[in-house]
């Protein structure tokens, strides 16, 4: 249809569209529509399809007004946007309409695709950290390796002293008040606890003994009404144990996994951080490869685009909150910081999301089928599903297979840039 259409410009990738239907089009859609119910519509006094005009009206006039609004809507923001020319992404925003039987004029906000003004991306200039696995972290693991299989021995005839743990039971008073109340609690006697000072004033203690420890809450406390307050444990102590680590040898190697022995362990520990440490190194490679090619370009962003991906971002946060256990009335109390707090990463990430399409349509990079293949044997493996079944479950939904496709574009981008870059080796930040 012929459309008279006013476009105004909000900048360079957002602009609203005032769009006037013809009279005679939005008429023609409501006898369309009265003629097509009138043949079906059961109105009493009528046989169907014999009810004049204006009683299929008064009968289905609500309805009517819907699917003709829904109709020609749709059909005018198609035929607009192909008369102006006007490539936009997302779905426009409908407002300042006004509408009857013979009349449809609203505004529609749209949002373009930024034209992306970046010179220089190939060749880029890249630190990457050297990946260096230290004595001191193999060892320190071999230590939680023992300390997991450490054995607790009771003790007879001496005081508790550090290291050991406690079997007690123990009431809590706080302002005169019972606040809490715990049998067989294990408690280590350690330099440093949480409540500061507590394990401490159980050295030299032995089972049969009572103690009472006296501690002041922090202001961080978890139970609020504790928290920067004094509070004095009733300690009851039944029993004793000392904390017995098993030799570091081939034995302990063969308990902890399919290892031959405690060199072996330590291979596969040395590998296992050095695997680490590479995701980690590339990750602030790519990181930082990404932030030059913000620096680089310069193009505004639809603000409709940022606050869809900001929206996504903020719900990803609360459902993180939710599956680790928060209730759900707190979650949502925090929805507004969580909000603030993403508000430059959402903008980011649709930045760098811009600026690779533009790179990879340049570069004319594209999700081949050995990419496919790799992608899916990729998400198989981590998902530990059947590489068919994925397969299947991408094919299936038309929207599931873009955004993967887009994935792959993105990452084989990426790839590019850093195959393309001049890499300097660097000592890693500490």
């Amino acid at each position: 249809m012929k459309l008279k259409v006013n476009v105004k410009d909000v900048n360079s990738c957002e602009k609203v569209l005032t769009i006037d239907v013809p009279s005679e089009v939005v008429t023609e859609e409501f006898n369309s529509f009265y003629n097509s119910v009138a043949k079906q519509a059961k109105i009493p006094g009528f046989r169907p399809g014999h009810a004049p005009r204006q009683v299929v009206a008064l009968h289905f006039k609500d309805e009517a007004r819907r699917e003709v609004w829904k109709e020609l809507v749709a059909r005018s923001l198609q035929d607009a946007l192909k008369q102006e020319a006007l490539d936009v992404i997302g779905y426009p925003r409908v407002e300042s309409m006004e509408f009857d039987e013979r009349r449809l004029k609203y505004k529609a906000h749209v949002e373009m695709r930024p034209k992306v003004k970046i010179d220089k991306y190939a060749g880029l200039s890249l630190k990457r950290e050297r990946v260096r696995v230290t004595e001191t972290e193999v060892n320190d693991a071999l230590k939680r390796i023992q300390e997991s299989h450490a054995k607790f021995q009771a003790v007879e005839g001496r005081e508790a002293r550090l290291g050991d743990f406690l079997i007690a039971d123990y009431v809590l008073q706080a302002d005169g008040k019972e606040v809490e109340k715990r049998d067989g609690e294990w408690v280590e006697i350690r330099d440093k606890d949480y409540l500061e000072g507590f394990s401490k004033q159980l050295l030299g203690a032995k089972p049969g003994e009572n103690r009472t420890v006296t501690v002041t809450f922090p202001s961080d406390y978890v139970r609020k009404e504790l928290a920067g307050t004094p509070g004095e444990f009733k300690v009851m102590i039944h029993e004793l144990k000392e904390k017995i680590l098993p030799s570091l040898d081939d034995e302990l190697a063969k308990a902890a996994g399919e290892y031959e022995s405690v060199a072996d362990l330590k291979r596969t520990i040395e590998k296992d951080f050095e695997n680490h440490k590479k995701v980690e190194t590339e990750r602030k490679l790519e990181q930082n490869l990404l932030d030059e090619l913000i620096k680089r370009s310069k193009f505004e962003v639809p603000a409709g685009v940022i606050e869809r991906r900001l929206n996504a971002l903020v719900e990803d946060q609360i459902q993180s909150l939710l599956y680790r256990g928060a209730k759900a009335e707190d979650a949502a109390k925090h929805r507004d910081e969580i909000r603030k707090s993403l508000e430059q990463e959402a903008e980011r990430q649709v930045r760098v999301s811009f600026l690779l399409d533009e790179i990879s349509t340049r570069e004319h990079v594209e999700a081949k089928e050995e990419d496919w293949n790799a992608k899916y044997e990729s998400l198989a493996g981590r998902l530990r599903r059947p590489v068919e079944e994925v397969k299947s479950y991408y094919s299936q939904d038309r929207d599931r297979k873009d955004s993967l496709a887009q994935q792959i574009i993105f990452e084989k981008t990426i790839q590019w840039l850093k195959d393309k870059a001049v890499i300097t080796e660097v000592e890693a930040s500490s």
